[in-house]
């Protein structure tokens, strides 16, 4: 099957509609809907049908359904717009990548650009960070001196927070490290042999300027979730497990080395961050419990959490914490549809690291599984919301397995390895 046809098409299109998405404006909606029509009407030109069938087709649907009821819920849906064209463009691009993923070689080429668009991330939300407050980021403060670059984009948010950063780049960090073992091999499975030593190069220097993201970010929820995900990743020999450990223990102890300065108050470092964090995240969460028993069939639509002065301060922009955020903008049955797509993926994931499937796709699966298990661990004390810039990332992982699994299925490869 050729890598390249006119399959791509609608994916070409929807990327060229992208910053329409990410960037909505009043009179550009009439393109985004159009361009959403030609989408799915080229699809039927081509395979007749819409939409590809994935195991979690019932879950999106009823996340799109309380998507929709919640428009009726809020008084001015221009501002929800941003989120509401976030969620369908992610749910599209998903769709069109499950559609186009059908075979071994675009599966690949799809890895490569995905673990591109994670070094992208990388080096481009470090730069484009919001500064930190030295206090509490004694890491940057007393180690590195990267410098901070203003984009200036209309529409996006005065610099990147360095909390959604590390969640986001949760999502690629464990699929490039279950890629390490293939290219430590002399048998190599992507292309051509002499090709080995230098993908092997470039993943080695994506992990390492990905891992100095993370330790930038200050964000001990990133760094918790990572190394749980790691240590759980599955096949791990107990040394490994154990220099994951140190490591995490070590990166903890050398980012509060100066635990012995105080602050305003008398109070040293470590309590101010439980202070600000901890504390802070309770009074947040019973905001957002709040929302759910007032609201708890059909939310109070989305985006509307920082936009509720009622529950929330505007500077909050969501509930800091996944599940929570997701029921009170969406209601039960939203956080039911997002609970089963997770459900959903983690199924597939399993089902294609038991496959007869070749080692390559195995390990990239569980690597892209792992990855959204941290995001997922992730959004236990933080969140980045559905429809979200970062986002549609989410969305390409779930598109990635879905099309591993279905392409073992397809093939009579989802049997028990002997």
């Amino acid at each position: 099957m050729k890598i390249v046809s006119l399959e791509f098409l609608p994916l070409v299109v929807a990327l060229l509609l992208g910053p329409l998405f990410v960037f909505p404006r009043d009179r550009w909606n009439w393109v985004i809907l159009a361009g959403v029509g030609v989408l799915w009407g080229w699809n039927w030109i081509l395979k007749r049908k819409i939409l590809p069938t994935t195991p979690i087709d019932t879950a999106i649907a009823l996340l799109c359904v309380m998507a929709f009821i919640g428009v009726f819920t809020i008084k001015d849906v221009r501002g929800s717009a941003g989120k509401l064209a976030g969620l369908v463009y992610g749910i599209v691009v998903f769709y069109l990548l499950v559609g186009i993923l059908k075979s071994s070689g675009r599966m690949k080429a799809s890895m490569a650009v995905f673990l591109t668009a994670g070094l992208g991330i990388a080096v481009i939300g470090t730069l484009g960070r919001i500064p930190i407050d030295p206090i509490v980021a004694p890491i940057e403060a007393k180690l590195f001196k990267i410098p901070q670059v203003k984009f200036d984009l209309e529409g996006a948010e005065p610099g990147v927070n360095p909390n959604p950063l590390g969640g986001t780049l949760l999502l690629f960090v464990p699929i490039a490290i279950m890629q390490l073992p293939l290219l430590l091999k002399k048998r190599f499975e992507y292309a051509a042999s002499w090709m080995r030593r230098p993908s092997l190069f470039g993943m080695i220097f994506l992990l390492v300027v990905q891992s100095v993201a993370i330790v930038l970010t200050s964000s001990i929820g990133t760094w918790l979730a990572l190394a749980l995900a790691l240590w759980l990743m599955g096949e791990w020999k107990r040394p490994q497990k154990i220099v994951i450990a140190w490591l995490f223990i070590a990166l903890l102890v050398f980012s509060f080395l100066k635990t012995g300065e105080t602050v305003q108050g008398g109070s040293s470092i470590v309590l101010r961050i439980i202070n600000t964090s901890v504390k802070g995240r309770v009074d947040i969460w019973k905001a957002g419990l709040e929302v759910v028993e007032n609201h708890p069939f059909f939310g109070i639509g989305m985006d509307q959490i920082r936009r509720a002065p009622k529950y929330f301060n505007y500077e909050y922009s969501h509930a800091h914490n996944q599940f929570l955020h997701t029921a009170a903008e969406l209601g039960i049955p939203g956080l039911i549809a997002y609970a089963a797509i997770l459900i959903g993926i983690f199924w597939m994931a399993r089902e294609v690291r038991r496959s007869a499937l070749p080692e390559w796709m195995r390990l990239a699966s569980r690597g892209l599984g792992t990855g959204i298990f941290a995001f997922t661990l992730f959004g236990l004390g933080d969140a980045i919301p559905l429809g979200a810039k970062p986002g549609i990332f989410f969305w390409i992982s779930l598109a990635m397995i879905s099309s591993i699994y279905l392409y073992g299925r397809d093939n009579g490869l989802l049997k028990k390895n002997a």
